[in-house]
């Protein structure tokens, strides 16, 4: 993100905007940190049976924000995946953005 760009808000996406946002390879990649990737405080370690009843979420610098509950003990937990330091990712994510404004 260069220097002189303003702070973006945070948007909540479906999950249709996100596979839509994701190539094959980054789709696997989310799939697989959704699944083992998102660490629970109340139990410990990971989410062992993954998460449920998550939102998808922009940040500021295009990253995902997951939030969710745990599969196992109910308990809210947040994943942030930092999809947005890959360029085409975070192109990507600009142009949808600009999308929701027009």
């Amino acid at each position: 993100m260069p220097g002189n760009m303003k702070k973006l808000k945070e948007i909540k996406i479906s999950r249709f905007q996100l596979n839509v946002l994701l190539s094959k390879e980054e789709k696997e990649g989310f799939g697989y940190l959704l699944k083992h990737g998102v660490f629970c405080t109340t139990c410990g370690g990971i989410c062992s049976d993954g998460v449920l009843d998550y939102t998808v979420s922009l940040n500021w610098l295009n990253d995902i924000v997951i939030e969710g509950e745990c599969a196992v003990c109910g308990q809210k937990v947040t994943r942030i995946m930092e999809f947005g330091e890959d360029k085409s990712f975070f192109e990507k994510a600009m142009d949808f953005r600009e999308s929701l404004q027009n």
